[in-house]
Order: structure tokens, then C-alpha cells, then sequence
């Protein structure tokens, strides 16, 4: 029988392997890798070759998918997070962070009226509230007074009720009552923290009223 080329053999071998060839071609070739050393080692590799079924792909691929599309959860969830975030910063900021306006002759008036009651008078534009505080005794200059602290404040929404579309923000004059103000011997204007002068003694009244203004005096 003649000698079949190595060339021809290793042309069948991948018929070989999957096993689409009729049984005297698995015998020709059988007889072949017996003898050669080359196409034995040529067989060794395609048998050794990791080829991957494609339900594994599909699994593969799967997992693949899901991994994906948790990521895609998790940054949508981040980002929803954080535009969130940053819009309760803003408004929070806008309609809540106050600043005291500052106190000037003709922004504020304290008038005595004839019953001895105090209410002060407001000729700004639109605040946000106001901060006052009961008559407080506190000596000043070795004479024991009753005293009332008080400050506007405003954010950059102002009241709830400004109206945004007037140029004019003008509300003045602006009326309130002092409370328990016929008791009051004097009224200072001035951002005040009554926890550091009276719970945590980290400033004196002294020291306090020297950052404030007095407004009125009986």
C-alpha cells in the first residue's frame, strides 16, 4: 500500500478529531499516526485545544451582562443620589442659610408708645424673621438692668411671602411688639448666642454687648 503524505493526513486530522469521517478514513489515518512522530504531535494539539461549547458563551456572556447592568444600577442610583443631594444643598441654602442684616438708623426704630409698651418699626426690604429676646437682668456699668436683644436676618429667598417680580422691596414700615416691654430699661441690635453667655460662660455679657448696638434707652 502506498504511503499517504503527512500534507494529506493532517488535512483529515480535524475531520479526525471531531469524528465526521467514515471508519476507513479513521483507520487510514489511525495507521498513519502510528508510524509519524509529526502528525501524532499535530493530533496531540488539536485533542488538547480548549474550544468553549456555546451554552458556556452564553453563560459567559450573561454574567457579563448582569455585572454590567448592576454598574449601570449603581451609577444611575449615585447619580440620582447626588443631584438630590446638591438640590437640598441649594435650597437649603437659599431659603435657610440667614444672615443678619446689619443695623442702621434708618432700617429701625424703637418708639415708645403711651402705655410704656415698646414695638420696633422695620423700613427694609423683605426679611426672613426676626430674633429677639424676654427683658434679661444684667449689670451694666454696676447698675443692674433689664434688657431686650433683638436682630433681623434675611437668606437669599428672603420671607416666604417677598414677591419676586416687584423691584421695589420695600415693606416698611414694619410693626412689632417687644414682649414684656414696659419692664425694658434698654434695647440692643446685634447677632447674639445666649448658650455661650449663660450655659457655657465662653463670653461675658460685657463682652457681648460691646459686639451689639444700643439702640434704646429708657
Amino acid at each position: 500500500m502506498k504511503e499517504i503524505k503527512c500534507t494529506i493526513i493532517q488535512d483529515l486530522l480535524p475531520l479526525y478529531v471531531d469524528d465526521v469521517v467514515s471508519e476507513d478514513t479513521k483507520e487510514l489515518v489511525r495507521q498513519h499516526l502510528q508510524t509519524c512522530q509529526a502528525c501524532q504531535k499535530e493530533h496531540q494539539q488539536m485533542t488538547q485545544t480548549l474550544y468553549i461549547p456555546i451554552e458556556n458563551k452564553v453563560t459567559l456572556f450573561e454574567k457579563v451582562n448582569k455585572k454590567w447592568n448592576r454598574k449601570k444600577i449603581i451609577l444611575i442610583g449615585g447619580s440620582i443620589f447626588t443631584t438630590l443631594f446638591l438640590c437640598l444643598a441649594v435650597f437649603s441654602y437659599v431659603f435657610y442659610y440667614q444672615k443678619m442684616i446689619p443695623y442702621s438708623n434708618d432700617l429701625f426704630v424703637i418708639k415708645e408708645q403711651d402705655d410704656q409698651t415698646l414695638f420696633a418699626e422695620y423700613f427694609g426690604k423683605s426679611h426672613a424673621g426676626t430674633h429677639m429676646t424676654h427683658p434679661m437682668k444684667v449689670e451694666i456699668d454696676g447698675e443692674m438692668k433689664n434688657i431686650s436683644l433683638v436682630y433681623y436676618v434675611e437668606t437669599i429667598a428672603n420671607s416666604p411671602t417677598r414677591n419676586f417680580l416687584r423691584e421695589d422691596e420695600s415693606i416698611g414700615p414694619e410693626q412689632f411688639t417687644l414682649p414684656d416691654s414696659k419692664t425694658v430699661d434698654a434695647v440692643y441690635y446685634g447677632k447674639f448666642d445666649l448658650e455661650k453667655v449663660i450655659i457655657t460662660k465662653e463670653q461675658t455679657w460685657e463682652e457681648l454687648l460691646q459686639e451689639m448696638t444700643l439702640i434704646w434707652e429708657r
